[in-house]
């Protein structure tokens, strides 16, 4: 067992106050890092005990794969580096007070490596003594042999993972499709070219699938695919993997009939026992796909879409399938869950799902456009028209996932065309007309790419629109400040470049909006100052006068 997962599953035995993630609270969380580790990027943190007595996470402890961070509200942070540490000693002391009576006295001894020993029993009230000493003994036990401590990113979306791990995941649902019929039909092929779509695979790995697809006597066996996956990814991911992956192939189950139950089908019962899956959280994965379907089929609006996810994020931990692993390649009706995590945060719920802190190719929530696109805000709801605003632009956010995912099937279909005119070239001249046929559709299937292109072409104009042409430093900083926001400074900073403005007869420098940069990156930009505030009034014009002060008082 990894280091971290040793303390992920032990943890919570040290006081009533524990998160763990991907399921820290992202206030918790700011909060925890600024009181006891400054300098801890908040994706590293493995798990947060809390002794405040309102809650607050600024006391109490803070681990990561390598450090245990110690805060106790009347000392300075406190740090055990497990490559340091030899043990732990507990023992009681009676003594006798001034009233003549006698009371217990608890002492935590922590032992070094080198020889020094250090009494924190003063740092730990609000823990359970004995459990912590034992947890930390235990943990030296499973740090014997390692050479090197490290930290690991708790939460990367399967866009962001390596472009083999992909592939291998797409080919799982590849040999799911392949499995009842020894044919992968059309909308089989289509649901996993919107999953292709969706984690932002690289053409080069598409060509890979595209072979793979058509042959399906040379499938691979799933328990080699996931031999792999768990090689390349890890403990930590692969555990949200198997529960991600299992959601995607219920719901290509679900695509072609809603009616059909997965425990009768030989394939997913099969997978579920190799993946150590339980009937509960495979009970609750379905849950969260039909509340997904329900957002669309329902007509669900802003308030009723946020209940929903409160709800589904409640039974999560319940079950212990952390919402995370569910929408790590995003969401199954088609939607790219980049930006989505910025509205979840401005929602208050960002640490819920575990994504506070990440924005670009994050794969998370069932709030579909909910703050992913516009009016994050606007679930204060002053008029039903404004709350029911995010299922109209989760709607357009399907249809760019569909554009693409055309522009993705054409790709196919003109290669398909191109290696049959090859075939047919080499037969007989009666086969000439099959090849202007096939010419036909090259021709045709050409023309709906360059009407595809100019689809997206206007979509990414339409963004530009939304956005500002010049972007305010100082406002940006400010509106970043905390350490789960530092990474929208640089995503924000990176579509903007440097340029000489004449203004009134001066030349100036300023922040131009980059018009190169592609749509998806253009849109998760809006969907971040959104979040942020930055449009917000009352909100840009605080940051504005806050960044104002601070550069005055700088000088």
């Amino acid at each position: 067992m990894s280091l971290e997962r040793f303390i992920k599953e032990n943890v919570k035995e040290l006081c009533d106050k524990v998160y763990i993630s991907p399921d820290i609270p992202e206030k918790k969380l700011n909060a925890a890092i600024k009181s006891m580790a400054s300098n801890v990027n908040p994706d590293y943190v493995l798990a947060i005990i809390d002794t405040t007595v309102f809650g607050g996470a600024k006391d109490g402890g803070l681990f990561t794969g390598k450090t245990f961070y110690i805060h106790s509200f009347a000392s300075d942070t406190y740090e055990i580096h497990f490559e340091n540490l030899k043990s732990v000693e507990y023992s009681e002391e009676i003594i006798e007070t001034n009233n003549g009576k006698t009371e217990t006295k608890v002492k935590v001894t922590v032992n070094f490596k080198d020889g020094s020993t250090n009494d924190i029993s003063s740092l730990i009230v609000g823990m359970r003594y004995k459990e912590l000493v034992d947890f930390l003994n235990k943990l030296t036990e499973e740090a014997e042999g390692i050479d090197e401590f490290i930290m690991t990113s708790q939460i990367t979306p399967l866009s962001t993972m390596d472009e083999s791990v992909k592939a291998d995941y797409i080919k799982l649902l590849c040999n799911f499709a392949y499995s009842d019929d020894q044919v992968i039909d059309s909308k089989e092929y289509a649901e996993i070219m919107s999953l292709i779509v969706r984690i932002e695979m690289k053409s080069v790995a598409r060509l890979s699938i595209r072979a793979y697809m058509l042959e399906g006597d040379f499938h691979e066996v799933n328990q080699l695919i996931l031999s792999r996956i768990k090689a390349t990814t890890g403990d930590e991911r692969y555990e949200l993997i198997k529960k991600s992956v299992i959601k995607d192939i219920i719901y290509l189950l679900r695509s072609k009939d809603k009616t059909c139950n997965w425990n009768e089908n030989e394939f997913i019962t099969n997978l579920q026992m190799t993946l150590e899956v339980s009937d509960e959280q495979m009970k609750y994965i379905v849950e969260t796909i039909i509340n997904d379907e329900e957002i669309l089929a329902q007509r669900k609006n802003d308030s009723e879409i946020t209940k929903s996810m409160k709800d589904m994020a409640a039974k999560a931990t319940a079950v212990g399938v952390p919402l995370a692993a569910i929408y790590l390649s995003g969401s199954v009706i088609g939607v790219s869950a980049a930006g989505l995590t910025s509205g979840l945060a401005a929602l208050g719920m960002g640490g819920v799902l575990g994504f506070s802190g990440m924005v670009t190719g994050i794969g998370v929530a069932i709030l579909i456009g909910v703050g992913a696109y516009k009016g994050v805000k606007k679930l204060t709801g002053l008029s039903d028209i404004e709350n029911n605003m995010q299922r109209e632009l989760m709607i357009q956010a399907i249809i760019r996932n569909s554009q693409k995912s055309m522009s993705y099937l054409i790709e196919d279909l003109n290669e398909l065309s191109r290696q049959l005119s090859t075939e047919l070239s080499k037969g007989l001249e009666t086969e000439i007309r099959i090849q202007k046929l096939a010419k036909m559709i090259s021709m045709i299937s050409q023309g709906a790419r360059t009407t595809s292109d100019k689809i997206n072409n206007a979509q990414k104009e339409s963004v530009i629109a939304k956005l500002p042409r010049y972007i305010s430093i100082s406002r940006v900083e400010e509106l970043t400040n905390s350490a789960t926001k530092a990474k929208y400074r640089e995503i924000i900073l990176s579509c903007y470049k440097e340029a000489k403005i004449e203004d009134d007869e001066k030349l100036v420098i300023r922040f131009e909006l980059d018009d190169s940069k592609t749509e998806n990156e253009l849109s998760q930009l809006h969907d971040i100052l959104e979040s942020l505030g930055y449009f917000n009034v009352k909100d840009a014009a605080l940051a504005s006068t806050k960044g104002l002060l601070k550069n005055v008082f700088s000088v």
